[in-house]
């Protein structure tokens, strides 16, 4: 061996060297070993309701989203392809575009990221909650076919997500750990502490999140408002899922993936919110999606075209696998994806496709995003003093508001024994405080507002429900308006310059 060859020998040994001691260092031997992969898709999100003024996450209101972000690439421009959660959820698992007659099960997704990572010795670990796309050779207890998705919604969403935390350790075999979680959809009953307005999933006003109140204005806003409460809950739970990484010290050398399968509309006046149109594409599509690479300490935002096709593709990318089939997607960190300018997707019945130009669906979206802002304000502002008539009593001490002459029309306040004996421990804070007015003339409708121990705390209008002659009304009061023990809960009917008409009182 010649002098200069001896010397290139002991270079490369060197760079060697210092290769292994880097892929064994800080970053928990990351580059040393495959990555772990999780993956959490959310239902029913509309990826602009986290946004604030300047466009960027809301750090107060969401704070734990703001984290996982900081830390990440965030797709702001993201967008689903499909908007009904059995054909939406799939093709985020295998890359591949919904086809008509097709069933959320693996007899029509043979292949996806599960089956192309168990190639390269991954273990998974999934739990879906509206769909069977594992197959069970690779999750073991994995059904057959799809569950039912309405038993779900009712009950258990929580626990469900605690279970997959405590799925979460620290394995030598690169794992692949998937999780549908049916939030923040409806029923809205959780509060951004955690805590639920109510014990079961049922309503307190039977309907009024369902097509008889999508005409009602109001009422829109109010069910807005509780979907934006529940989203509080739903960063409490990334808030969890980040704290449960780190301590098991997974979190630096995973591949980490939160999206959503679709978005819904706050449009009143509309017959669906959930079936995507020219008129709604604004609201249907924009979708969350954060992608954490393993070792990445530093957020970034990419403006790409990011579609729900892409998520597979782009785990495959980024981990070097290839998915071993020809998926429609592409990886979100691709050329093609941050050259694209258009939003596509079929209709729900596969009559039609809807298309819109990137200019005009970013353009509709910052309206919808200043309108939010508007009503529900941002940070710790806004949420429940935002909507409603007659805000300038909020705050306000019921005995220093003027008495309105008295009437015949009374209310009810529905589950009032609650509100009689709050106990916070139990995980159920009375904050919707609702009901039915009875005497009022028949079709009409007037201004609400509810007191606690004295103070009125939220204001709002009643409503009548499509085909239902009974005039009802809902409020959602600040959760930390409701105490221990018993809470003196009154409604009232609001008139003239502000003065106030008994109704009900608990």
């Amino acid at each position: 061996m010649t002098v200069i060859s001896r010397a290139l020998a002991a270079v490369v040994l060197l760079v060697a060297g210092l290769g292994l001691a880097a892929a064994t260092g800080s970053d928990g031997q990351a580059a040393a070993r495959r990555p772990h992969v999780v993956v959490l898709v959310l239902d029913e999100f509309p990826g602009d309701s986290l946004l604030g003024p300047r466009g960027r996450i809301d750090p107060v209101r969401y704070p734990n989203f703001a984290a996982l972000a900081g830390d990440s690439t965030w797709f702001r421009n993201a967008y689903s392809v499909y908007d009904s959660t059995t054909k939406a959820v799939p093709l985020i698992l295998d890359g591949r575009l919904p086809r008509e007659g097709s069933e959320a099960d693996t007899r029509y997704h043979p292949q996806s990221i599960f089956t192309a990572l168990a190639r390269r010795g991954y273990r998974t670990v999934s739990r879906e909650e509206a769909t069977a796309i594992c197959p069970p050779r690779l999750c073991r207890g994995a059904p057959a076919r799809r569950p039912a998705i309405l038993p779900r919604l009712g009950h258990g969403r929580e626990e469900r997500f605690g279970r997959f935390l405590r799925l979460l350790r620290p394995s030598r075999r690169p794992t692949l750990w998937m999780h549908h979680a049916l939030l923040p959809h409806g029923p809205y009953l959780y509060l951004p502490s955690g805590a639920r307005t109510r014990a079961t999933a049922r309503d307190l006003v039977g309907g009024m999140n369902g097509v008889p109140g999508f005409h009602d204005t109001f009422l829109t806003r109010h069910n807005e408002q509780r979907y934006l409460l529940q989203l509080g809950f739903v960063d409490r739970l990334i808030g969890r899922l980040i704290r449960r990484l780190k301590a098991k010290g997974i979190y630096d050398r995973s591949l980490v993936v939160v999206t959503a399968d679709h978005g819904i509309s706050w449009r009143p006046g509309v017959e669906t919110r959930r079936s995507v149109s020219p008129a709604n594409v604004d609201e249907l599509t924009p979708v969350p999606l954060i992608v954490k690479r393993p070792g990445q300490r530093r957020g970034r935002v990419s403006d790409a075209y990011a579609r729900t096709l892409d998520v597979a593709p782009t785990i495959a990318a980024v981990l070097g696998v290839p998915l071993g089939y020809r998926a429609d997607g592409r990886s979100a960190f691709g050329r093609a994806a941050r050259r694209s300018r258009t939003v596509r997707l079929t209709t729900r019945d596969f009559g039609s496709v809807v298309r819109i130009s990137g200019r005009r669906w970013e353009a509709r979206r910052h309206a919808i995003v200043r309108r939010r802002l508007r009503e529900f304000g941002w940070g710790d502002r806004g949420l429940y003093t935002g909507i409603g008539p007659n805000r300038g009593v909020l705050g306000r001490s019921t005995a220093g508001l003027a008495r309105a002459a008295a009437t015949s029309v009374r209310a009810t306040i529905a589950d009032e024994a609650v509100l009689r004996r709050v106990r916070r421990a139990s995980g159920v804070v009375p904050a919707q405080v609702a009901g039915d007015v009875r005497g009022g003339r028949p079709g009409g409708r007037r201004a609400i507002a509810v007191a606690v121990d004295g103070r009125i705390e939220a204001v709002g209008w009643s409503f009548h429900l499509d085909g239902d002659p009974v005039e009802h009304y809902s409020v959602m009061v600040p959760e930390a308006a409701i105490h221990d023990g018993h809470n003196r809960v009154e409604v009232f009917e609001v008139v003239g310059d502000g003065a106030i008409r008994p109704l009900a009182r608990s």
